[in-house]
């Protein structure tokens, strides 16, 4: 006997965006534990009917237990999302249903929420459970809302609404850490923030904590909650742990409690693809709280929602031998659309000249490798040529900014201070794709210790070792070696690095006060890939970017910076530049061991000194003097 789907709908407006009420109900994995769902097992993927889909498992109750295969979520930030699910025995045959979001009353200020189902029963069992159970859930995702509105009434902190009023802290050890923690640098704010974090939030937000995310919750800078959570771990309030992520569905494929346990190579199913490891591509660093603290289980609740790969505007089915309109994200000008698994990649900019009514997907793929959209386009139309059903993801390519990558916690100061042991293994090498790389070397090192006397020399250059690492940790580096009078440090960013080079040439006069025979420092910066290795127990780096960036270093006059031409024409480094009251000359130069000369630019001192052009002198752009 055949049962007809059972169709459920429920609506309610509620005052807030719908950016707010997107990120509330698209983090699914976070609303199903709430609401009462059961946690999921996965299975590879596998291709199938709409694409591809995934075996998932719940255990109900005892050895009872219910599996489905799950065919990917269709979304539109902000908009909507869907899900199908085709049940493979038990008293359901299928599932479709999701969120639809739009502007309410107050356009911008409310949302009108719309909660839509279709059940399809697969015997009386089913068709019986279908008013108790999947209209239950959908009462309780409204009731869900509910409680986020009351949660937050007055609180800045945006609370998610958690399976428990409270949890339970060991107070007795996290008042003690959390006490001893209060003697380091670190901003009191987050230690209050915490407290309460872990009091009151449920086991996913007390594991893998995101620091960015959190300090955006919190209303704190995100760089000081990023210090608070490297510190909390050195207290032992923190465990740190390694994620390698792949770098198309930013999914967690593999975890590793210390970077030499890392793999340099891994396999994501879910994209068919393997990888090799990137410090900045595809390594993350998240924390979760120490059981000491608070004991907390990792589940995983649903597997495909939106806000589990945020970084996807827009993912749609577009079936073999049909056309399907795929909406143009308005987030941004230029995206690029994929084909799941088949990993077929399309760039699409939205430049205003002409719009595009349809691009083709074939065997082989898009057929270009760009599209272009008029600026007004909404949506343009893809027909699938293909034999096969294909998951069309529109999504930003970059990392965005929450992700805590290993390019960047390993180039800060503190980190490679307090957690020198976090190292790679011997004979492990990852790569970096974009490091930036300072050498600096003393002008005339041999006369000093010469005039100045051996002791008196050493002296100075072991100082100007601490003024060195202390503007360059200021400007997010870290000193990665010391080599003679030489120093090897390296950066996040080409900015940070120039903007240290110039706070210490703008200081260096200080350092010198006093001294009869003052020291000249050369610089030299180059900005490209490398890879991180172990050399004696330090993570270091090597390659043509360390090589090059040595050899530019050599260039350097004294009281000058040389950096090079591809580093001074990308990222902010020409808006520096512009305003930077300094002689800029261009040169070439061959390089030794280097093929081909390299075009180079040297920075000197203006009149004025290292003044910005304006109202406001070089040191208002710098950290201040160290005392």
């Amino acid at each position: 006997m055949a049962f007809k789907p059972r169709t459920y709908q429920l609506e309610r407006e509620v005052p807030l965006s719908r950016d707010r009420v997107w990120q509330l109900v698209a983090n699914t994995d976070h609303m199903n534990r709430v609401i009462g769902l059961f946690a999921v097992k996965a299975g590879g993927a596998v291709r199938s009917d709409g694409g591809y889909c995934r075996t998932l498992v719940a255990r109900v109750a005892g050895p009872v237990s219910l599996r489905w295969s799950e065919f990917p979520f269709q979304w539109s930030r902000g908009r909507y999302y869907s899900v199908v699910r085709k049940y493979l025995g038990g008293p359901m045959e299928r599932f479709y249903g999701g969120v639809r979001l739009r502007d309410g009353a107050e356009a911008g200020r409310s949302t009108l929420i719309e909660l839509f189902a279709e059940f399809t029963p697969r015997n009386l069992v089913g068709l019986l459970a279908i008013p108790l159970v999947g209209r239950g859930s959908m009462v309780k995702t409204m009731k869900y809302v509910s409680d986020y509105l009351k949660l937050n009434r007055g609180f800045a902190e945006r609370l998610l609404p958690s399976p428990k009023a409270s949890y339970r802290v060991n107070d007795g050890v996290a008042d003690r850490l959390l006490g001893e923690l209060a003697a380091s640098p670190v901003a009191i704010e987050a230690t209050e923030r915490f407290r309460d974090h872990i009091a009151r939030s449920g086991d996913d937000e007390v594991i893998d904590m995101k620091p960015f995310v959190l300090a955006d919750r919190w209303g704190l800078d995100r760089e000081e909650v990023l210090r608070w959570f490297l510190y909390a771990t050195k207290a032992g309030v923190t465990n740190l742990s390694w994620h390698l992520i792949c770098p198309n569905c930013r999914v967690a494929k593999v975890d590793a409690p210390t970077l030499g346990k890392t793999p340099e190579r891994f396999h994501c199913d879910f994209c068919a693809i393997d990888y090799t490891a990137s410090f900045d591509r595809s390594v993350e660093l998240t924390f979760s709280v120490h059981p000491d603290i608070r004991k907390a289980v990792k589940q995983v609740y649903c597997v495909g929602g939106p806000q589990i790969t945020p970084h996807i505007y827009v993912q749609a089915i577009a079936e073999r031998g049909r056309a399907t309109v795929v909406e143009v994200p308005s987030e941004v000008s230029a995206y690029r659309m994929r084909a799941l698994q088949a990993n077929r990649i399309v760039e699409v900019r939205k430049d205003g000249r002409r719009p595009a009514a349809e691009i083709v997907y074939g065997e082989d793929g898009w057929g270009r490798p760009a599209v272009e959209l008029d600026a007004s386009a909404s949506e343009i139309l893809v027909r699938n040529e293909s034999s096969r059903d294909i998951v069309i993801a529109c999504e930003r390519s970059d990392w965005g900014r929450d992700a805590v990558t290993a390019a960047m916690v390993t180039t800060m100061e503190e980190f490679r201070r307090m957690f020198s042991s976090e190292v790679l293994s011997p004979g492990q090498q990852i790569g970096v794709e974009s490091v930036t790389l300072m050498f600096t070397d003393l002008l005339g090192s041999t006369s000093f210790y010469e005039t100045a006397g051996d002791a008196r020399a050493y002296g100075e250059v072991r100082r100007h070792f601490g003024f060195l690492t202390e503007w360059i940790a200021r400007n997010h580096g870290s000193v990665v070696k010391t080599i003679g009078d030489a120093v090897m440090a390296v950066f996040p960013t080409p900015t940070d690095g120039l903007a240290a080079a110039l706070a210490i040439q703008s200081h260096v006069d200080e350092f010198n006060a006093g001294l009869a025979d003052g020291i000249v420092i050369k610089i030299g910066l180059h900005h490209g890939p490398a890879i991180a290795v172990n050399s004696n127990d330090r993570l270091d780096y090597f390659g043509r970017t360390v090589n090059i960036a040595a050899r530019i270093q050599a260039l350097s006059d004294g009281g000058d910076i040389v950096l090079s031409a591809r580093m001074g024409a990308g990222d902010e480094i020409p808006g520096m530049l512009a305003n930077l009251d300094a002689r800029i000359e261009t040169f070439e130069a061959v390089l030794k061991g280097i093929e081909g000369p390299e075009p180079l630019v040297r920075l000197s001192p203006g009149p004025a000194g290292w003044n910005l052009r304006g109202s406001r002198p070089a040191e208002s752009r710098l950290p201040p003097s160290p005392t």
